[in-house]
């Protein structure tokens, strides 16, 4: 019986399912910790062919989200200054919007093009936030992507989606977040495996708002209510990094020319 990458126990059969429309999948519940995954997904490369899948219609709309959600965790929490990484960074969207909104977040991914951040790629320092967003239902193995991220990047809070079921009560095989479409989703998270996860890292699992979660080592994480938000929206309405990340990379383009 196939071993959970998260626990290492062997996992109880669920389904089998066609992803891609030709490979079969079959997937796994780890029932130690709520955990589901597909065993041995050997199209992973066919599936990446292009970064972002040509379903995903709603890539701005929930990037948009995202970048108002963290910008606002940030701010009520002390946080506006910290360093940020995205460590699932895709095109760049979220780090320009976060730039945008005054919030100095840099660029990673090993395997997207950034179109977006560009000039703002990680530069090999520490970051006390990161965000990981749409990230976890695709690698093999969470856990050992997260800390080695961790371990890279110093960070004490991450934020992260996560599209949580419920082990009681297993989807069925119209569950949307399947994705057999294209065979990219292949890790599927309970809140009781959220919380295993967490304490695997020395962090705690904290909600905050629909499928948005942070992971943290802070003793207070706390999502802001209407009227402070309200608050911190006068407080930063402002805030940007637009100008001063455009004389940065102006310096940039006109030492290089003078250097041709």
């Amino acid at each position: 019986m196939p071993q959970s990458p998260l626990t290492g126990k062997s996992g109880r059969f669920l389904f089998e399912h066609k992803v891609m429309n030709r490979h079969l999948a079959r997937y796994y519940l780890d029932e130690s910790c709520g955990y589901i995954w597909v065993d041995a997904p050997h199209w992973l490369d066919e599936a990446y062919s292009d970064a972002i899948a040509m379903t995903d219609t709603g890539i701005l709309a929930r990037n948009f989200a995202n970048i108002g959600i963290v910008s606002t965790a940030m701010r009520a929490n002390g946080m506006e200054k910290a360093r940020g990484i995205d460590i699932g960074a895709g095109y760049g969207l979220l780090v320009r919007g976060l730039r945008d909104l005054g919030i100095d977040f840099h660029w990673s991914d090993p395997y997207a093009e950034n179109l977006f951040a560009r000039g703002f790629e990680a530069d090999g320092g520490k970051y006390r936030v990161a965000a990981a967003f749409e990230v976890l239902e695709h690698l093999p193995d969470p856990l050992a992507h997260l800390k080695e991220a961790r371990d890279r990047f110093g960070f004490e809070t991450i934020f992260f989606s996560a599209t949580c079921f419920d082990p009681e009560d297993i989807p069925g095989t119209d569950w949307w977040y399947w994705a057999f479409e294209t065979g990219q989703h292949i890790g599927f998270f309970s809140q009781q495996c959220l919380d295993f996860i967490a304490a695997q890292l020395g962090m705690r699992m904290v909600a905050l708002r629909a499928d948005v979660y942070a992971f943290t080592t802070r003793k207070d994480l706390v999502w802001p209510n209407g009227w402070e938000r309200w608050k911190l929206d006068r407080k930063f309405r402002k805030a940007s990094l637009a100008e001063q990340d455009y004389q940065a990379m102006k310096r940039r383009v006109s030492g290089a020319e003078r250097r041709d």
